[in-house]
C-alpha cells in the first residue's frame, strides 16, 4: 500500500485504511453480479481457476483469469495460479502478522474483456512504459488485517511466464491506489530482468502503512519493456 507521499512496495498485500492520509482503498460494497460474463471464460482452465470469478470471494472489479486459493500461515505460503492466455504465475508470500491461518485468493487478467465492471465503471488500465500484459489482485478472506514482516525472504514474489514471451527484456509492477478516492496507479519499486520467457518479481521490504485489510481487494498490473 502507499500511504500520502510515500511509495510502498508488495506484490499481494492491499493497502492499509488510510482515511484522512490521502489514500483509501475501495469499498468492497457495490459490485454489480450481473456484470460479470461466464462465456468470456477460458474454457482451457480447471474448475479451480475458474470458480472465483464472482462476489465472493473477490470484491469490486472481479478478475476472470486464473484463481487459486491458499491458506496463508504466519510463515507465509506458496501460491500456483494455472496457466491463462499462456501465461503461468507462480510465487510465495512471506512472513506476516497472522496469529492464525487465513485464506487468501489471488486471480489474474489480462484485461482483455476479462475484468468486470465495478459501480458500472471499467478496469483503469495502467499505462506505463512498453506493454501491460497482466494484472492481479489478492483479497484477504479473513476479519484481520495482515502485515507484512520483512526478512531474509521475500515479502511476496511472482515468477510469471508467458509461452509465446514476455513484451520486453525487463519488466515492472505497480499498485492501485486511491487517493481522494480516484483511482490511480502508483509504480513500485524496481525493474527486474526477464530470463527467457520468464520474469520473477521480489519485494523484500515492508514499508510503514502496508497491510491486506478484510475483504478489500489490492491490484497488480506488470508491464514489461525494452
Amino acid at each position: 500500500m502507499i500511504r500520502a507521499g510515500a511509495l510502498c512496495a508488495a506484490s499481494a498485500f492491499a493497502l492499509a485504511a488510510c482515511a484522512g492520509r490521502g489514500i483509501v482503498p475501495a469499498s468492497q460494497t457495490g459490485l454489480n453480479p450481473n456484470a460479470l460474463n461466464p462465456a468470456l471464460q477460458d474454457d482451457a482452465l480447471s474448475p479451480l481457476a475458474t470458480s472465483c470469478a464472482t462476489s465472493p470471494p473477490q470484491y469490486q472489479w472481479i478478475l476472470k483469469g486464473a484463481c487459486t486459493k491458499i491458506t496463508l500461515k504466519p510463515t507465509g505460503a506458496t501460491f500456483a495460479l494455472a496457466k491463462y492466455q499462456n501465461i503461468t504465475v507462480n510465487g510465495s508470500i512471506g512472513d506476516n502478522s497472522l496469529k492464525a491461518p487465513a485464506t487468501v485468493y489471488l486471480a489474474d487478467a489480462t484485461d482483455k474483456g476479462d475484468i468486470a465492471n465495478w459501480k458500472g465503471g471499467a478496469f483503469p488500465k495502467y499505462k506505463a512504459a512498453g506493454t501491460t500484459f497482466v494484472y492481479a489482485a489478492a483479497v484477504n478472506q479473513g476479519k484481520t488485517p495482515i502485515v507484512p514482516k520483512a526478512g531474509n525472504k521475500p515479502i511476496f514474489e511472482y515468477d510469471i511466464t508467458d509461452a509465446k514471451g514476455l513484451p520486453g527484456t525487463q519488466c515492472a509492477e505497480a499498485v492501485l491506489t486511491f487517493p481522494n478516492h480516484k483511482a490511480t496507479w502508483k509504480p513500485l519499486p524496481g525493474a527486474f530482468k526477464v530470463k527467457g520467457k520468464t520474469v520473477s518479481l521480489k519485494q523484500y521490504n515492508a514499508p510503514r502503512g502496508i497491510e491486506l485489510p478484510s475483504k478489500i481487494p489490492l491490484y497488480f498490473a506488470v508491464n514489461c519493456f525494452q
